[in-house]
Order: C-alpha cells, then structure tokens, then sequence
C-alpha cells in the first residue's frame, strides 16, 4: 500500500509539472485521434555505456490508474516513444530481435505463443537501419489498436490488440525492463533534477 502511494504521488507530481509546461508550449501537446495524452514520465536507456535512446510514456488524460500494472492493462489511449541517441546504427531486425526478447522475459510464455504469428509479423515491421534522430513509436487506441511508427511513418498496424499492447508496455515496465531507472522515469518516480533534464533532452530533440 505504501509502493502504491509513492507511485501516486510520484506520478501526479510529473503531471501536474507537464500541465504546466503544456500551457506554456502548446506545440508538445500529444494526441491519438480524438483522445489527449499526457506524459508520465521519461526515461534513458543506454547500449555498450553510452546513450542510446530516450523514451516517453503518455497515457489518456481522463484515464484512472493506480499501479504500473494498471498502465500496461488499462483499456486507454496510449504512448511509446522513443528518440535515439546513439550515433552507432542498428538494423531493423536487430531492433526487432531486441523486442522479441524484451517481450519474451516479460510477459507469460503461454500467452506469448497464442500470439506467436501476430509477434512474428509485428517483426517484420523493421525493415530500415535505426540511427541517431530517428524516433520509433508504438500507440495503442481502442478503435484501432496497435500502430507502429518510424519517424513518422506508419510501419504497421495490428487490430484489435490491447493484449499485444501489453506485451510491449512490459518490455519496459515488466519485472526485467532495460533497466530500473528506465521503468522509474517513465513511471515519473526519478528524482526531480534528473527528471527535468530528460523531459527537456527529450522535447529538445
């Protein structure tokens, strides 16, 4: 119960903070289709000791939650994306490979395999080398389900597909994320200073 407070106030800190510079810049504000997000938090994630993407998490502004788990299952409009750093290049297929695994030491492997040509067409969805600038995104609304993004460019779609969804939010808010401070920024629970600086690194991007 007490986790469970300090992930609230922790969470409502950043938005209100987000609300706030919203005001200010009305260019940052995100939206799927006709529903608003907001972010929760931001995090960094490194590749061989260096930088190598930033990511956002943002969520439907009407939406309640309470717990991590309640952001990977809840049936709202949401937001991942990223914005790579690393001026090392990575291919398609290794990106997916990354995935694949993300997925495979995140979520029940039973569930995994009733999915198992969904996830192998969501792979193929990598065709092109991800380098420094690009950003990857990965939204989930009700009325379409997945779409996945590269620099803007719609990748592929899968319908119908709050459960894959959620195989992709574990890959970073499971109990094996790329790291625990990744999973702590998106969730909004970093130290204020650090968390300010990867919203700003973020937007500045």
């Amino acid at each position: 119960m007490k986790n469970t407070i300090i992930v609230l106030i922790s969470a409502f800190c950043v938005v209100f903070s987000l609300l706030g510079n919203a005001a200010e810049q009305p260019s940052t504000a995100i939206k799927i289709l006709d529903r608003p997000l907001i972010p929760t938090g931001y995090g960094l994630t490194l590749m061989q000791s260096k930088d190598f993407y930033l990511g956002q998490l943002a969520i439907d502004k009407s939406s309640v939650y309470r717990t991590p788990e309640d952001l990977v299952f809840i049936d709202a409009a949401r937001r991942m994306e990223f914005k790579f750093v690393n001026e090392r290049k990575m291919s398609g297929k290794a990106f997916a490979r990354k995935l694949a695994e993300g997925m495979k030491i995140n979520n029940e492997l039973e569930a995994l395999k009733d999915s198992s040509s969904t996830i192998i067409r969501f792979k193929r969805f990598f065709k092109k080398a991800i380098k420094a600038g690009d950003v990857i995104r990965f939204d989930y609304h009700p009325d379409f389900g997945t779409r996945i993004y590269h620099n803007k460019r719609l990748l592929g779609e899968i319908n119908n597909s709050r459960e894959f969804y959620s195989f992709l939010m574990n890959i970073w808010l499971g109990d094996r994320p790329p790291s625990s401070t990744f999973k702590s920024g998106i969730l909004g629970q970093n130290g204020d200073e650090y968390a300010v600086k990867l919203q700003q690194r973020f937007n500045s991007l």
